[in-house]
């Protein structure tokens, strides 16, 4: 190139970038004229694109504020604002604990009893109610080792099996409190672990003003590999901002299926819960858009994390659906009502986007491979100017999370390398994700498969369980080769990064023998 062309270039140059920057190129920098079909799904690509992007800055912005308000409590190790009195025995209410069950490994029901033994409630005001969907011959045996327990633990429990098992957990539930006698209900699942003062604390609160309690719940695992550690720390971590950060916020109170005590006039004032696989949500939803007060105790309580990733994907389509599902049934009850605030109303509606926002980096490399078919170069300022804009706050973030995860007991690597993996997960199952997305908008009915407990043999098939996964990389790799071939080479790298986070992914993801 002789010295005139590369003057002539580097004007040229100089000069598109200046009108990019005044948004001279309303539909980006592109290599070939706009058919007019090429133009309506630019249009539509690009809706959905900035859409994505505001709602992500919106909620990264919201965790920021979740995320320092759990920091200022764990720094100062203060504790929250449901504060124990003591109590005369003779004024505490009987407390009925229900926890359904099915295909429950017996190690994993006989730890629960064991850990509801320990707890430091006047056992003569305490009843166990074990609601089984198994078949009669696996609950007569268990009927066995519980009754065996009981005694030596001196704990009331019993099994109840329901023959008619529709209404998934919800309808259980409803079930046990026919049983129940407690004035009080308690609901765990059975892989939870509370502390000895958990319930003292929650019966406390609700004899102080509270209708219904729950606490910030975190991880422990029983098998030790990548995914389980993984899990921990994702749940150790971010559900002090999420769950912690925004009860201290004033966000929407959103109650955790695994540990729930409610006073049971209260239960019945909003009908029991709902029959379907997202009763807790729909549970909050109902509380609070009736003005009930929800709070949250400081004694942490620790769930059982799965172990392999199609466990761990069946986990988060489940919680995906129950919020989609929400929003479809409930979201109106909740925005119409006079008895929440409007900040309420605005973090219900993000709380119920948390889950299908996890399809966004899928749509992001989505609409990367539309933009190359169609020969955008550079997408339009305003697109750029999002993504620097989501890209700049989640620095704050980072850095607040980090001196989250080292109060609670990890140190700068351990957040480094399961930040790194987090994101390493999210990308790859943002996929499936999109996919269970668009299908829970589509229908009523999922299929409700409870997390596997315990030390179980587990093995799956990746057509079976990775379809989503191996779909996209096969297309991702016939979009690389054919830009290729169409010399937009730059295109053709990006498409190859990601590929490479993809693969790289697996290495997390392949199963191994435990």
């Amino acid at each position: 190139m002789s010295g005139n062309e590369y003057f002539e270039v580097k004007e040229l140059t100089k000069q598109i970038i200046q009108q990019y920057v005044m948004n001279q190129y309303p539909w980006g920098i592109i290599t070939r004229p706009l058919t007019p079909v090429a133009l309506m799904i630019l249009s539509i690509t690009y809706i959905i694109t900035i859409t994505t992007l505001i709602l992500s800055f919106i909620q990264i912005v919201v965790l920021v504020r979740y995320s320092m308000a759990s920091l200022r409590y764990v720094k100062a190790y203060r504790r929250n604002n449901l504060s124990i009195k003591n109590i005369p025995v003779h004024k505490l209410p009987f407390v009925s604990i229900l926890i359904p069950i099915k295909n429950e490994n017996v190690l994993t029901i006989k730890r629960n009893l064991e850990n509801i033994a320990s707890l430091n409630y006047p056992r003569e005001l305490l009843e166990v109610l074990y609601i089984s969907d198994d078949p009669e011959y696996y609950v007569n045996g268990l009927t066995k080792i519980i009754g065996s327990m009981m005694h030596k633990l001196g704990v009331n429990a019993r099994i109840i099996r329901r023959v008619n098992n529709t209404g998934y957990k919800g309808g259980a539930l409803n079930y046990g409190i026919k049983h129940a006698k407690g004035d009080v209900i308690a609901v765990f699942d059975v892989d939870t672990i509370m502390p000895s003062d958990y319930l003292m604390k929650a019966v406390n609160a609700l004899l102080n003003g509270y209708d219904a309690i729950t606490a910030v719940w975190k991880g422990y695992y029983t098998v030790d590999n990548v995914i389980s550690r993984l899990l921990k720390f994702m749940y150790d971590v971010y559900n002090e901002v999420f769950i912690r950060g925004r009860f201290l916020s004033g966000g929407f109170p959103a109650i955790t299926g695994n540990n729930l005590v409610i006073w049971r006039k209260v239960l019945y004032s909003v009908n029991g819960f709902c029959e379907c696989t997202g009763e807790d949500l729909d549970l909050s939803i109902k509380l609070r858009s009736r003005g009930y007060k929800v709070g949250l105790i400081d004694s942490d309580v620790y769930c059982e994390v799965p172990y392999t990733y199609p466990s761990f994907k069946k986990q988060f389509s489940r919680w995906l659906f129950n919020s989609i599902w929400n929003m479809k049934h409930n979201l109106s009850l909740l925005i119409t009502s006079n008895k929440t605030t409007f900040w309420e109303k605005i973090d219900g509606l993000l709380w119920m986007l948390q889950f299908p926002s996890m399809s966004f980096a899928a749509l992001s490399i989505l609409v990367t491979v539309i933009l190359s078919i169609i020969g955008v170069l550079v997408p339009p300022i305003s697109i750029l100017f999002l993504e620097a804009i989501n890209a700049i706050i989640v620095i704050p973030l980072t850095i607040i999370l980090i001196l989250i995860s080292r109060r609670v007991g990890y140190g700068m690597w351990d957040f480094i390398t399961n930040a790194v993996r987090s994101v390493l997960l999210t990308i790859l199952m943002s996929f499936p994700m999109l996919a269970y997305s668009i299908e829970s908008l589509l229908i009523d009915e999922w299929e409700w498969v409870p997390t596997p407990k315990g030390q179980l043999t587990h093995s799956y098939s990746f057509l079976k369980d990775l379809i989503h996964e191996l779909l996209i990389i096969l297309v991702l790799i016939a979009v690389m080769i054919t830009l290729v071939l169409s010399n937009q080479v730059l295109t053709a790298l990006y498409i190859a990064s990601i590929l490479a986070i993809l693969l790289y992914g697996f290495k997390l993801i392949i199963p191994h023998r435990y």
